[in-house]
């Protein structure tokens, strides 16, 4: 269809009111159109005043992509005129619709940009009348985010930064006369609805102009003085705002929020080492923030929105500047001190916002990440003081108890699913910050705790208190027992061991508050934690009922870390696992098979083995039910409770004899190999060396496993075997090549017609990939291994090299890792597959595989190159698959295979840089070279020079 308005009018119209399909085709048409150069012609029909909103906005987005995009169509002796035609759009739309006039003014922009951003003002004048104040902030504004979002040259980014950078002051010059207006008498009327969109425009534009990102911000540009200015501005625009405005309106407090922004991005840069400047600018926001926050610090505030951006502002500021604040505790006589101070409390206080986050407040949680800076500060100032001052014992303390607060959960009637998350989220962040504060305030913590729980009114409120505590555990010490620790544990268990208890979110915090002990319990070692810990045991136990998941948790833990007491209340251990083995929840199966596991480690071998027996006996009958019936439970217990014995391999291999006659059914059903390899896996890792006394037993399951459905898992058996047995058990021998043979026939790639040209199909490529880092690790740790499968490397090799060729990313890679470590170890193995493999690498260079297979290519041709080799070698090879005409692709000339041959060869031993010239052949053979996503590529570099 051509491109004429009239058609292009029609696809518009088709776009947004066609049916699904047909709307897909008119964007792909629309989207193709915005390239052609006809569109340079086009937009300002398009741009007509009588046209639809649509098709203006669809014009505007044209204009802009040209200018962005194909900007080589414009002859210099056009330039302006291009202007001309864009700054008439702009002011013709002045008056809207918004959405075409803020796309003219970044297309503007974009047309500054292109120019190097040479003559702005010269370039802006008609705009800078009075009528077009608001289209010059406008365009004043999207300058600096244009020059982000484009993609430009070095060099051409390097002459806009220069040139933005000596235009900034004079903007910025102009954005304070904009915001003087704010210092006008405004006792008796308030700000009229043109005045405050003013302030907010250049608000916009100063934050605009101040956030540049990285290297481009444009520090140097503005000088403490001129920011101090336009922060005393913009505060002053929020305070008056704030005057004639209760609850604020949408108009007003968008004003104080591009407001407070600005001063966040003037804020938060480099003040030039001026302390003075940094604690004034910090002692006006508290001077701000605190009649807010007196006003405003209730439960669902009116003025929530500011609140939070008020307080987003200060917390900014406050990180960047931290070293202010803490050298105000430090020293409270310096200038500003009190001002500093201030906003401390202001902080303190806000974090202490009343209500329940996030149904009555959404601002506490902006604070959090300010603790983490004042607490690095402080300990960077120690290493020259060698002391805490005390105040921020006083500071931290504080906080402590605001988090134990701050942590109360509400109903969860009153929560929604989203608000659970973010509650969530938001006390976990508590938790870290409670480390935060023992950091300062040290094992008082867990006084300031017990004394809230102590105080505590509510479940709720215990509930909150042992939260911190729970937080505090890791920093629990070692071999001692504070009082408060241990009154805080008694707390956790008498609320488990209550059995009319039932609320359970503080019978699961409990719950986590004994597990997360456990491990100091068993560190102190004396008779009364010993005691304790055997306590924490039984309550757990009987609080399984009531809140089956923490109670398990805590049991396991208790009995991993408590061994006296497990090795005491084993019996009692055993029988709740096995009781709950008719639980619907597998977690909690798991976690009691391996708390009983634990236990019967830490018990006497003679107590333990009848117990473990009656265990099993359970255990096997479950996986016969399975076979039977195809039940889920059984492998995944027996996974945890083997893996719990690993301290002991004795306990392990009476588990494995007794069920093994379990295990010997389980390969009659494919979806049952895989469970079956998992068991056995855990098995050979409890008992390590030992493995061989149940050699026998092992090569049948291995064997019949792979016969029915090889498995990753059954390959990771294999590697665990032959690792632990290598030399001592002449049946893995025949494991390995049970199951390789059997692997390397599933994996066989289905080859058709057309594989020629394209990449064969990988039946699964789970079990490829699993295949190949099995031989890589022989291969590489145990090479008699790859003596007992020698007659078999023929075929590997070639079932290899055709995978080389896969799409999928993990079998593709690994078959490169397992040819390059065979040219490395065994070259002779490889010989004859060599030359084709090579030209196989090419291939997929080329563009046979993905992008995202380069690097284990690469590596593959630099193994190709290390290896010796009798006769030729890589360069020969490469040499004669390259002089083939098109080949990889059309898109390689003869001076890019050269320079290619000529990289490759070079680089024997530096893989990053055989790598970038592997890539850049790619995009080279892709016909990507010189295009915007090449030049976007980390590893792009010219080919051609």
């Amino acid at each position: 269809m051509e491109y004429t308005a009239q058609n292009l009018e029609y696809a518009v119209s088709v776009f947004y009111n066609g049916e699904q399909e047909v709307r897909a085709q008119a964007h792909a048409w629309l989207t193709v159109a915005q390239r052609v150069p006809q569109a340079w012609n086009f937009v300002w029909e398009l741009l007509q005043p009588n046209k639809g909103t649509e098709i203006q906005f669809y014009a505007a987005t044209t204009l802009h992509t040209k200018i962005l995009r194909c900007w080589n169509e414009v002859p210099p002796e056009s330039y302006t005129e291009l202007k001309e035609k864009i700054l008439q759009s702009v002011i013709a739309y002045s008056k809207g619709p918004k959405i075409v006039t803020n796309r003219l003014c970044i297309s503007l922009a974009a047309f500054i940009l292109q120019q190097g951003s040479a003559d702005v003002a010269e370039i802006l004048r008609p705009l800078s009348t009075a009528e077009n104040t608001s289209l010059l902030l406008e365009v004043l504004t999207v300058i600096p985010e244009e020059y982000t979002s484009m993609t430009m040259g070095s060099a051409m980014r390097s002459k806009n930064r220069a040139a933005l950078n000596q235009a900034s002051g004079m903007v910025l010059d102009d954005m304070l006369r904009y915001l003087e207006t704010v210092y006008n008498d405004y006792n008796t009327a308030s700000p009229s609805e043109e005045t405050v969109h003013a302030w907010t425009c250049a608000a916009n534009c100063v934050a605009s102009w101040l956030t540049l990102d990285g290297q481009d911000r444009l520090d140097s540009a503005t000088t403490p003085p001129q920011r101090a200015l336009l922060c005393r501005a913009l505060l002053t625009v929020v305070r008056v705002l704030c005057r004639w405005n209760e609850a604020m309106s949408d108009t007003a407090l968008e004003a104080c929020e591009a407001c407070l922004s600005a001063v966040r991005a003037a804020g938060t840069v480099d003040w030039g080492r001026d302390p003075g400047a940094e604690s004034a600018l910090i002692a006006d926001l508290a001077a701000l923030g605190e009649p807010l926050l007196e006003a405003n610090n209730q439960p669902n505030s009116l003025n929530e929105e500011l609140l939070s951006a008020v307080i987003t502002c200060c917390v900014a500021v406050s990180e960047c500047h931290a070293r202010r604040l803490v050298e105000a505790v430090n020293n409270p006589e310096r200038e500003h001190s009190e001002g500093v101070l201030r906003m401390l409390q202001l902080l303190l206080t806000s974090q202490l916002a009343p209500g329940h986050y996030p149904i009555h407040e959404t601002r506490s949680n902006l604070i959090f990440g300010l603790w983490y800076s004042l607490q690095d500060e402080i300990f960077n100032i120690l290493e020259s003081t060698d002391k805490i001052h005390p105040q921020w014992h006083n500071y931290f303390a504080q906080l402590l108890l605001t988090l134990v607060k701050k942590s109360e959960m509400p109903s969860e009637s009153a929560l929604s699913k989203d608000d659970q998350e973010l509650l969530r989220c938001y006390r976990q962040d508590i938790a870290d910050i409670v480390m935060y504060c023992f950091g300062i305030v040290g094992e008082w913590c867990w006084t300031y705790v017990e004394s809230a729980f102590t105080a505590a009114e509510s479940a709720l409120q215990r509930e909150s208190a042992l939260h911190v505590f729970l937080a505090l555990a890791d920093a629990a010490p070692s071999n001692r027992a504070p009082p408060a620790i241990v009154a805080l544990l008694h707390h956790a268990l008498e609320l488990v061991a209550d059995t009319e208890n039932q609320d359970t979110r503080v019978l699961h915090t409990a719950l986590d508050c004994l597990g997360g002990y456990a491990a100091w319990l068993s560190s102190v070692q004396s008779p009364q934690t010993a005691a304790l810990g055997q306590r924490c045991m039984r309550a757990a136990g009987t609080a399984l009922l009531r809140c089956p998941a923490p109670a398990a948790l805590a049991l396991r833990k208790l009995c991993v870390n408590c061994s006296v007491p497990a090795a005491e209340l084993v019996a009692d251990i055993v029988q709740v696992a096995q009781s709950g083995s008719g639980t619907a929840d597998a977690w909690t199966r798991r976690q009691l098979l391996s708390a009983a596991g634990a236990a019967l480690t830490a018990c006497n071998p003679d107590d333990a083995e009848p117990l473990l027996t009656s265990l099993a006996h359970g255990l096997r009958q479950n996986l016969n039910t399975q076979v039977r019936s195809g039940g889920k439970c059984g492998a995944a217990e027996c996974v945890s409770l083997m893996g719990a014995l690993s301290q002991r391999p004795a306990l392990a291999c009476i588990l494995f004899r007794e069920l093994l006659p379990a295990l010997t059914l389980m390969p009659s059903k494919p979806e049952l190999v895989q469970p079956m390899f998992q068991i056995v896996k855990n098995t050979v890792s409890a008992l390590m060396g030992e493995c061989t006394s149940i050699g026998e037993d092992l090569e049948k399951l291995i064997i019949a496993g792979f016969e029915t459905a090889p498995c990753p898992a059954g390959l990771d058996v294999i590697k665990l075997v032959t690792v632990f047995t290598v030399g001592e058990w002449e049946g893995a021998s025949r494991v390995v090549r049970a199951g390789v043979m059997a692997s390397a026939r599933a994996v066989s790639p289905v080859n058709s017609a057309s594989a020629v040209i394209a990449a064969p199909a990988c039946p699964v490529p789970d079990l490829a990939e699993a295949l190949f880092a099995v031989l890589t690790a022989l291969t590489q740790k145990q090479p008699i291994a790859i003596d007992w499968i020698e007659d078999l490397l023929p075929d590997l090799v070639d079932l290899a090299c055709t995978c080389v060729r896969l799409w999928e990313v993990g079998p593709a890679g690994a078959a490169c890792r397992w040819l390059a470590t065979l040219a490395q170890r065994r070259a002779s193995t490889l010989q004859g597959q060599a030359p084709s493999l090579t030209h196989t690498v090419l291939r997929c260079i080329g563009g046979a595989t993905p992008r995202n297979q380069m690097e284990p290519l690469a590596e593959l041709l630099l193994a190709l190159n290390r290896a010796q080799w009798a006769g030729g070698g890589l360069g020969a090879w490469l040499r004669e698959a390259l002089a083939h005409a098109g080949f990889p692709t059309p898109h390689a000339t003869e001076a890019h295979k050269q320079k290619f041959i000529t990289a490759v060869l070079k680089e024997r031993t530096r893989r990053v840089r055989l790598l970038e010239a592997v890539q850049e052949f790619s995009l080279v053979c892709r016909g990507l070279i010189g295009t915007e996503y090449a030049r976007q590529s980390i590893s792009y570099k010219q080919m051609v020079s």
